[in-house]
């Protein structure tokens, strides 16, 4: 499905203030209720925050429950009251999550991310590669931030949680 050049409806969103970029983190989707939790989806930059929004509606027909939470500066979440904090985003979940942004590995959106974030997030040094260039879909392609790709990469995210918190707390066990 090509990209689409619509604007995002934030009424469908579960932070619908118009200002909510202001509080640094917030919530785009919420987990389903009553349904398996797969993880934190943190997103970050214009072009893949609109296409991981594009695909939200296959990955809830997939089964896919995940909470997307996007990331616009950590330092203004870190002033907000606790009670939001960990209402967007607990402790925890930093050990349960991936990142789908236009920036590079080298600076994740957020700090003390668990160790299995790099292996599952999508960023825009895709396999730490230099991009060849192009126009702009073929740069997001490329990196693999499309639509296509990050369905794919967070319906992985999601069939692998299992794993991915057995191997983190095969690693805790191991202190």
């Amino acid at each position: 499905m090509p990209d689409t050049p619509d604007t995002i409806d934030r009424s469908a969103f579960a932070d619908t203030d118009v200002r909510a970029a202001a509080k640094g983190l917030y919530v785009i989707r919420d987990f389903a209720p009553g349904k398996p939790k797969h993880g934190y989806v943190v997103a970050q930059g214009s072009s893949s925050t609109f296409n991981l929004v594009s695909v939200l509606p296959r990955l809830e027909q997939a089964g896919v429950n995940v909470k997307v939470i996007a990331a616009i500066s950590e330092e203004l979440f870190d002033r907000q009251a606790e009670p939001y904090r960990n209402s967007v985003l607990p402790p925890e979940a930093r050990y349960d999550l991936m990142v789908v942004s236009t920036g590079t590995r080298r600076m994740w959106p957020l700090r003390d991310v668990g160790p299995l974030t790099d292996e599952y997030s999508m960023t825009s040094d895709f396999a730490n590669q230099w991009l060849t260039g192009g126009l702009e879909p073929d740069v997001i392609a490329e990196a693999h931030l499309d639509q296509k790709s990050i369905l794919a990469g967070v319906t992985r995210f999601a069939n692998d949680r299992s794993k991915r918190l057995d191997s983190t707390k095969g690693l805790l066990g191991k202190l």
